[in-house]
C-alpha cells in the first residue's frame, strides 16, 4: 500500500511527482488519494496538474471525483467573486476602502485558474471607523449577522472581524475584518495601521475600486494566520501552497530585510520561520541562505505559543485552555465565564430547546458535560 501523506501531495500539486510509479497503486490507495487531497484543501489543483499529462494514470471514478472538486470549486468562485465586486462598487460609493484579503486575492492573483484555489468563505478588510456602515451596506445586498459565539459580548471581545451569510446557492460567508489576525485581547495583536500603509491596487486583476496587501504585507499576514491565529495542526497543505506561490510570484519585489524587520517589530518572527520553514519542506520553496540563516535565529515572545498551537489537544476542556493562552488576564476570565455560564440565546441555540423552563435542565446538561470532560483531561495529564 502507498504512503498517502502530505509530502506525496506536496510533489503532486508542485509537479514534482513525474517519475512516480502510479502503475504501483491500488484502488485502496487511490481512494485514500482522493479523500486526503480533499481535506487538505487542493483537490482541484490535483485535477489541473494530471490534466496536463498525455496519459492519465487515475481510475475513471477517481478522475470524475477531481473533475468534479475543479468544476464545483471553479462555480462557487465564480459567484464569490461576482459578490466580491458588487461589495467593492458599493463601498467605493460610499467612499470606504476596502482590502482583499486570503483566498480571493490569492486565486486573482497566484493561481493561473480560479477553480484552483478553494474558498471558505469572502475576507475583506475596511477601516475600523467604517466598518459598522460597511455591515449596513452588506446588510442591503443581503448579508445576515451570524451567531457563533457563547455571548455576543464575548463576540465583541474576541472577534476582529464581522461574520455575515447570503442565503443564495452556494451559501457565502463574508467576514469583514476591521484588523488582521487578531484584535485587543490576544497577546499577538498588533495595530492594523502598518497593514493599510502596505496596499497596492488590484486593478490588474480586474478589480480597479479594490485593494490587495503588498507581497510582505501578504506573507507576513499569511504565516501569522497560520502560525498564531490557527495552529499549524489546523492548517491545511493548501494554506501552505499559497505561501510558496507568493514567494514564487512576487520573488523580484520581496523585500526580505523590511519583512523581517517588521516581523522582528510585530514579535511574529517566530511565526513568520515556522511557517515559511514548514512551506520549504513541503515544496522546496526557494529562500534566500542569508535570509534562512536569520530566521533560524528568531526568537520572540510568541514563541512559545507558535510550539504550542502546532499540537491538538486531547480534550476540549484542554483545547478551552489553548484557546486561552493567546488572551490577555481579562478576557481569559471572561471567555471561561461564558464557556460555564453561556447566555439563555446561545444555550437555545446550542441544545435546539423550545421551551424555556427546560433552560435550567440544559445548564445541568452543559456542566455534566464538563465535568466529564474534566475526568478524561486529568486522566490524559496522568498518564502524559
Amino acid at each position: 500500500m502507498a504512503l498517502i501523506d502530505r509530502r506525496l501531495l506536496s510533489q503532486v500539486i508542485s509537479a514534482r511527482a513525474q517519475e512516480m510509479s502510479w502503475d504501483s497503486f491500488t484502488p485502496t490507495d487511490w481512494k485514500e488519494f482522493a479523500q486526503q487531497a480533499q481535506r487538505e484543501g487542493i483537490a482541484p489543483l490535483v485535477y489541473w496538474v494530471f490534466s496536463q499529462r498525455e496519459i492519465n494514470p487515475m481510475p475513471k471514478s477517481i478522475r470524475e471525483f477531481f473533475r468534479a472538486a475543479y468544476l464545483q470549486t471553479w462555480a462557487k468562485n465564480q459567484v464569490i467573486l461576482k459578490e466580491l465586486a458588487s461589495l467593492a462598487i458599493r463601498f467605493e460609493e460610499a467612499g470606504i476602502e476596502v482590502v482583499v484579503l486570503k483566498g480571493a486575492c490569492f486565486a486573482l492573483t497566484l493561481y493561473p485558474d480560479i477553480g484552483l484555489r478553494g474558498m471558505g468563505d469572502l475576507d475583506i478588510l475596511v477601516p475600523a471607523d467604517k466598518i459598522t456602515r460597511a455591515v449596513e451596506i452588506a446588510k442591503t445586498l443581503g448579508y445576515a449577522d451570524i451567531l457563533r459565539d457563547v455571548a455576543p459580548k464575548l463576540q465583541e471581545a474576541l472577534n476582529h472581524e464581522i461574520l455575515m451569510e447570503k442565503q443564495i446557492t452556494p451559501l457565502i460567508t463574508l467576514e469583514i475584518h476591521r484588523s488582521l489576525v487578531a484584535d485587543r485581547s490576544f497577546v499577538y495583536a498588533v495595530p492594523v495601521e502598518w497593514f493599510w500603509s502596505q496596499t497596492e491596487n488590484l486593478k490588474k486583476a480586474g478589480y480597479a475600486n479594490a485593494l490587495m496587501l503588498s507581497p510582505i504585507a501578504q506573507l507576513l499576514y499569511a504565516s501569522a494566520h497560520i502560525a498564531l491565529q490557527h495552529g499549524e495542526k489546523d492548517a491545511p497543505l493548501r494554506w501552505y501552497y499559497d505561501v510558496d506561490l507568493l514567494i514564487r510570484a512576487y520573488a523580484e519585489r520581496m523585500d526580505w530585510d523590511a519583512l523581517l524587520s517588521q516581523a522582528k517589530n510585530f514579535k511574529w518572527g517566530s511565526a513568520l520561520r515556522a511557517v515559511i520553514f514548514k512551506t520549504r519542506e513541503y515544496f522546496d520553496t526557494p529562500i534566500p541562505r542569508e535570509i534562512e540563516n536569520q530566521l533560524a535565529n528568531i526568537s520572540d515572545q510568541n514563541q512559545k505559543l507558535v510550539e504550542m498551537l502546532k499540537h491538538k489537544p486531547a480534550t476540549h476542556i484542554l483545547e478551552e485552555f489553548q484557546k486561552m493562552a493567546v488572551l490577555n488576564g481579562r478576557a481569559r476570565l471572561q471567555l471561561m465565564w461564558t464557556l460555564i455560564f453561556p447566555d439563555a440565546a446561545y444555550m437555545r441555540w446550542r441544545y435546539q430547546f423550545q421551551t424555556g423552563w427546560l433552560l435550567p435542565a440544559y445548564y445541568l446538561i452543559r456542566w455534566l458535560g464538563i465535568f466529564k470532560d474534566g475526568v478524561s483531561t486529568l486522566r490524559s495529564l496522568l498518564h502524559k
